[in-house]
């Protein structure tokens, strides 16, 4: 994760909370997950307190104070997908299609949380989290942190460092990159809304990175910091149209839950200016 995500303090090693979810996750989201949801964080409708249309305010606007500007901050400018590799997925996608079609709208992976050991770990607790979806437990966060570059408090993890590692132990599920735009359009949102659920269908994690400005959307429980926050979450399914996400800052901040769901306009939002491994 990140030059911005900084706390004070050693997070050390955290196991999930014994009132996390079920490790099944449950097959959707529960009332009270989306009643906390929509009251931490969803205030898109009060104009009012929407810094979206202060532009006086606006860190989109504020060219100087803007990392997607910034080639050099980490997980900015991995490469997208080639057009071949998008047809490589396409094609992998339908030859392990379940041989049973079901009109599910709701599927959850298995809840797999871990809180992250250092305040820089996002990016290999992601990485424990997601495989472990799969049923994957080769490697501990220390082993991917050496992996990706990393070292406690020291570093965050690169979009192709986490594509790489996300390929080479998936278990021969393939995952792609979508960089996203800074402001995502409609066709963003459905197109995430299907990979997701194709994913999840086939027992895989898509895995976001998201990118939460001052003032802006921000993930559940994550507070309204100046600088830039980037962090990596795995995506446990789909309920509808909202998708629940496992979160490894539960060791940074004790707001956060160790899973949440949100809508997924707002998480594509959220992911804006960044994008996602499916």
């Amino acid at each position: 994760m990140l030059a911005a995500f900084v706390c004070a303090g050693l997070i050390t090693p955290q196991a999930a909370s014994a009132d996390s979810p079920s490790s099944t996750g449950g097959g959707t989201l529960s009332a009270q997950e989306v009643g906390a949801a929509k009251a931490a964080n969803d205030d898109r409708n009060d104009k009012s307190n929407d810094d979206r249309n202060d532009k006086s305010n606006d860190d989109r606007n504020d060219k100087s104070n803007d990392d997607r500007n910034d080639k050099s901050k980490d997980g900015w400018g991995g490469r997208n997908a080639t057009p071949a590799e998008i047809k490589a997925k396409d094609a992998y996608m339908a030859a392990h299609k379940p041989k049973v079609s079901t009109s599910a709208t709701s599927r959850m992976l298995a809840n797999t949380h871990q809180g992250q050991w250092y305040d820089n770990y996002c990016g290999p607790a992601t990485l424990v989290m997601a495989l472990g979806m799969r049923g994957i437990w080769n490697h501990d966060q220390g082993t991917f942190a050496r992996w990706v570059g990393i070292t406690p408090n020291n570093g965050g993890t690169g979009v192709d460092a986490m594509n790489k590692q996300l390929n080479d132990e998936s278990g021969g599920f393939t995952y792609i990159r979508e960089n996203l735009p800074y402001t995502p359009t409609s066709a963003d949102v459905t197109l995430f809304k299907n990979r997701l659920r194709s994913d999840t269908d086939l027992g895989a994690s898509l895995v976001g990175n998201s990118m939460e400005v001052y003032n802006g959307t921000h993930l559940v429980g994550h507070p309204n910091k100046t600088n830039t926050i980037y962090h990596w979450v795995p995506f446990q399914g789909y309920d509808g149209d909202w998708a629940a996400y496992l979160d490894s800052a539960t060791t940074v901040w004790s707001s956060v839950p160790a899973r949440s769901g949100m809508p997924n306009s707002t998480l594509v939002t959220i992911m804006g200016g960044r994008g996602y491994n499916w």
